[in-house]
């Protein structure tokens, strides 16, 4: 059953999916670009949330997407957002192109967040290829105007225990958003 289900996933976004270097190939101007979060170390972005913000920068320096939609965690004293736009103010982006979403708790909050605010907007959603098909499957199912560019494609401390994490994401929102 993982199989068949991860198989769906795969095969029903693949083909939304640009990688990083294929950034010249969209010919389209995009309203947002949504940087998912995916977590923060000593008030800076992680490795892996760094890229995504880089492929974000990319995107908006090459006129491909209009304002960046910053989607993350944020309680006590621990903030994906706060870090992600200093991050991005860091690195030159004007802060009324920057977005931000401070309840996107997960992949499937962040997507209703989007569907609440931005509905009648194009997207573009910012990941790793891994996480990639279950964000572009989501959106679908809220009828989101989407296609995904990957981050930097590399593998980062803790992958495998990532990839299978996915893989029992992508069938738990299968079976969510079925019906």
């Amino acid at each position: 059953m993982l199989v068949i289900i991860n198989s769906i996933v795969i095969i029903s976004t693949s083909k939304q999916i640009y990688e990083n270097d294929e950034i010249a190939q969209i010919n389209d101007t995009y309203d947002i670009g949504m940087v998912l979060g995916c977590g923060i170390k000593n008030n800076k972005p992680s490795l892996m949330l760094k890229d995504r913000l880089d492929t974000a920068i990319k995107l908006y320096e090459e006129g491909i997407i209009k304002n960046i939609l910053i989607s993350g965690d944020e309680h006590d004293n621990y903030s994906e957002v706060k870090v992600m736009k200093n991050y991005l103010l860091e690195n030159n982006i004007n802060e009324e192109v920057i977005l931000e979403d401070k309840k996107g708790y997960n992949t499937s909050q962040s997507m209703i967040n989007y569907k609440d605010s931005y509905l009648d907007k194009s997207l573009i959603i910012i990941t790793q290829k891994y996480h990639m098909y279950r964000s572009l499957y989501i959106s679908k199912k809220f009828n989101l105007d989407s296609i995904g560019v990957s981050a930097k494609n590399a593998r980062y401390y803790g992958q495998f225990l990532r990839d299978i994490r996915e893989i029992v994401a992508r069938c738990k929102d299968f079976l969510q958003y079925l019906f």
